[in-house]
């Protein structure tokens, strides 16, 4: 389930064109900030302007084949990759930004040093890996295997599946987006690749142990940009799983306002243009049922959770949508 996969950090942008961007401009809304920043310090060489430029475009450390476009541009990507996953508001997010600006101010010292540009990347790179490695969802394999036990589930037009099963396939990609919630627990979801309407998501406490299970079909960008009726899929739904009762209420509200997210596709900013978008999506009704794990009903020997409904608690609260901003 979790993959320690480095996908590679790098940085780039044109100088004099600040990557790590006004975080007061974008109120520390770090996703927002990595849709406005240059992929490159050089993103052409075709008539690099700046010493730096100069330096990754024609630069060739001994030993490369090659300039430092590639390093340029992988840098960037982990930069924008960290930004994302850093959310809004929050610690990591300002550490971030404050960060890239004395990364920025450094390598702008460099002018047409290659060997100073290389290191002061280098450097950058390696930071950037521990701040990934710190970004990872805390969700191990063994902590998601140990809740899912041996339950299956049953889904509407599907032959019965292992519970475990059905929720890897809904999030076997890399890195998993997570966020922290409102009353301190965090929510990790994914998809299927190449098929984004099979969700799955988990919400684990601050140890990393697992409080809720979620199945989630057919919401996926259920409210495209251009379309003002909802398109959910016809058995749309969000299944979930507890083995105590008490993490549905505890829970309900975040997950309401993250099926709302979903159906507008993860890109939405409720705070501003998307405002009246989110309160849309918000009303969109999704079938939402519940099971609880670990109840005595089996069918052919095997724990059959469908067998073990659960009513949903009556509970109100007010998280946006906007909060999984991705």
């Amino acid at each position: 389930m979790r993959r320690q996969i480095f996908l590679g950090i790098g940085f780039c942008a044109v100088l004099g064109v600040s990557l790590s961007a006004d975080a007061a401009d974008a109120l520390l809304n770090c996703p927002v900030i990595a849709t406005k920043i240059p992929d490159a310090f050089a993103p052409t060489c075709s008539h690099p302007q700046t010493p730096l430029q100069k330096a990754i475009c024609h630069y060739k450390p001994k030993h490369w084949t090659d300039n430092l476009l590639l390093l340029d541009s992988s840098l960037m990507h982990g930069y924008k990759q960290a930004l994302r996953a850093a959310g809004v508001g929050t610690p990591e997010c300002t550490h971030l930004l404050a960060s890239q600006k004395v990364f920025e101010k450094e390598l702008g010292a460099c002018g047409s040093d290659g060997d100073c540009v290389l290191e002061t990347m280098r450097k950058r790179s390696f930071a950037l890996r521990d701040i990934s490695e710190h970004q990872q969802a805390p969700l191990e394999a063994a902590a998601l295997q140990h809740f899912a036990g041996s339950a299956i589930f049953q889904s509407p037009g599907h032959k019965p599946t292992p519970l475990l099963q059905r929720i890897q396939r809904g999030m076997d990609i890399y890195p998993l987006p997570h966020m922290e919630l409102p009353n301190g627990n965090t929510l990790v979801w994914g998809f299927q690749p190449h098929n984004a309407t099979v969700q799955s998501l988990v919400v684990v406490n601050h140890q990393g142990a697992v409080q809720l299970l979620g199945a989630v079909d057919g919401i996926y960008l259920g409210l495209p940009r251009d379309k003002t009726r909802p398109e959910l899929d016809a058995n749309a739904r969000i299944t979930l799983f507890v083995r105590d009762p008490q993490a549905l209420a505890q829970n309900l509200p975040a997950l309401r306002a993250w099926a709302a997210a979903s159906i507008l596709g993860f890109n939405v900013d409720c705070g501003g243009a998307d405002a009246a978008r989110c309160k849309a999506a918000e009303t969109i009704p999704v079938p939402i049922l519940a099971y609880r794990l670990g109840c005595p009903q089996e069918a052919s020997g095997k724990a059959l959770v469908n067998r073990c409904p659960l009513p949903l608690p009556a509970v109100s609260g007010n998280v946006s949508p906007g909060l999984f901003w991705q």
